[in-house]
C-alpha cells in the first residue's frame, strides 16, 4: 500500500511503459467484459489511485464503488473520478457490503497483494448478483517452468530498472520493486482460473508476454443455469 501511495504522481505512465504498453488495452479489454452491466452497481476492488475507475466512469458506469485499505489513495481517486465514484476504506478478505449487490467487479493489478485467495474470490462471490460478471487484469505467473523463468528475469531484473529509469529521481526509492515479493507469492495462472471458476463460476482465461501479464473473465451462474 505505501510502495503504491509513493508512486501515485507516476503510477498509471510508469505502469503504461513497464507493461509494453498492454496495461491499459487489458483494463479495456476487461472493462468491455462488463460492460453489459453499466447501469448497475460495479465494484472496483482495490481501485488504488483510480485508473480503472475513471476507465469505467468514462465507458458509462454510473455507480461506480473503489474498495481499498488506503485512504489517500481513495481520496485521490475521488478527485478525478468524478460524482458516481463511490469510495470504502475496506479489504479484499471481508467486504463491508450485503449479499447480491453487484452486477459486476472489476480488479486491475491488486488480487495478487490479498492475504488470502480462497477468502477473496468467496467474498467476491458472495457480493455479486447472479448471472454478474467479474474480471481480472494481474501480472502473471504461467506453468511452464521456460516461460515462468523468462517472466521472472524480467520481474526481477529488468521491470525495476526500466522504472528506475522513467522515474528519473522524481520518486522516494523504487516502489514498483514492490513486485518482486508478490511475484513470488503468486500462484500459476492456471491454478488462479481454477480456483475462481470454483468460487466464482465458468472463467476464460487469457495469457500475455509470455503468460506474464493475465485476463480472467467469469461469470456466475443465474437461475438459468442451474
Amino acid at each position: 500500500m505505501e510502495a503504491v501511495e509513493s508512486a501515485v504522481p507516476l503510477y498509471e505512465s510508469i505502469s503504461e511503459a513497464i507493461s509494453f504498453g498492454l496495461a491499459g488495452p487489458l483494463r479495456r479489454r476487461a472493462v468491455r467484459w462488463l460492460s453489459r452491466f453499466r447501469e448497475g452497481w460495479a465494484l472496483d476492488l482495490g481501485s488504488g489511485p483510480g485508473v480503472s475507475t475513471r476507465l469505467l466512469v468514462s465507458q458509462g458506469f454510473q455507480k461506480v464503488v473503489g474498495l481499498d485499505p488506503s485512504q489517500r489513495l481513495l481520496k485521490f481517486a475521488k478527485s478525478s473520478a468524478g460524482s458516481g465514484f463511490h469510495p470504502v476504506v475496506g479489504v479484499a478478505e471481508s467486504f463491508p457490503f450485503r449479499a447480491e449487490i453487484f452486477d459486476s467487479i472489476l480488479t486491475c493489478f491488486a488480487l495478487r497483494d490479498v492475504r488470502n485467495l480462497v477468502d477473496t474470490l468467496r467474498e467476491v462471490s458472495r457480493v455479486a448478483k447472479p448471472g454478474s460478471r467479474f474480471a481480472i487484469v494481474d501480472v502473471g505467473k504461467p506453468r511452464g517452468i521456460l516461460r515462468r523463468d523468462l517472466v521472472w528475469l524480467y520481474v526481477r531484473f529488468g521491470m525495476p530498472l526500466l522504472a528506475l529509469l522513467l522515474a528519473r529521481r522524481r520518486l522516494p526509492g523504487n516502489p514498483f520493486r514492490m513486485i518482486i515479493p508478490t511475484f513470488h507469492w503468486l500462484v500459476t495462472n492456471d491454478y488462479l482460473r481454477v480456483q475462481i471458476e470454483r468460487e466464482f463460476g465458468p472463467t476464460k482465461l487469457r495469457e500475455f508476454m509470455l503468460g506474464g501479464l493475465v485476463v480472467f473473465a467469469a461469470r456466475k451462474a443465474d437461475g438459468r443455469d442451474r
